[in-house]
């Protein structure tokens, strides 16, 4: 008895236990029949902002947002930063250049960098907002991620809905254990903190 339920686990699927029936035109379908859009919103550096620029953002998100009642949850995903672009540049003025002194400068940046990435406590933040319909309500949904994107725009910040290509890399990443830097937060917790800034 017990070996026939030991051969039946073996043969279950990691899809078997993924709540995602397919992903396919820029939505992911569920099994319990819902249809999921993500929003990827680009990151703002308010250390280079100053306290009116910092003010009139909060301001424009906030009014912006004030009339969105639908129930969308906010992801965030730490992944290692990416510095091969840095480095090839490096590189390449390294090659470049007859200064001795710039020279040595660049491979001491270079070699900077490199251990720099391979502790692996440096991490860069990627945000997605999740927004769930029912199936029939394809639409909805669609106009619904649409007026999202266009707020995030209003407050000139960067925004599309993710791409089929791209959904299925962010649910490769809960099945990937080298991505444990995945925090979900609701709207209202988000918005509770951008309210309570200190300018």
């Amino acid at each position: 008895m017990k070996n026939s339920k030991k051969q039946k686990n073996k043969k279950l699927t990691s899809n078997q236990y993924i709540n995602v029936a397919d992903i396919k035109n820029n939505f992911l379908y569920t099994k319990d029949n819902y249809i999921i859009a993500f929003i990827k919103v680009g990151t703002v550096s308010i250390s280079t902002m100053s306290k009116t620029d910092i003010s009139i953002l909060t301001k424009t998100l906030c009014s912006e947002f004030a009339s969105v009642r639908n129930n969308f949850r906010m992801l965030k995903i730490g992944k290692p930063i990416d510095i091969s672009r840095l480095v090839n540049l490096y590189r390449n003025m390294y090659k470049n250049s007859n200064d001795l002194k710039q020279k040595e400068l660049l491979r001491e940046a270079t070699l900077f960098l490199h251990k720099y990435s391979i502790n692996g406590n440096e991490l860069e933040n990627e945000y997605y907002f999740i927004i769930k319909e029912k199936l029939n309500n394809f639409v909805e949904l669609e106009k619904i991620a649409t007026n999202i994107v266009r707020k995030f725009q209003a407050g000139k910040i960067q925004a599309h809905i993710c791409t089929t290509e791209e959904i299925a890399r962010l649910c490769n990443l809960f099945a990937n254990s080298s991505y444990g830097n995945i925090e979900t937060m609701e709207l209202d917790d988000s918005i509770a903190i951008i309210n309570n800034l200190e300018l």
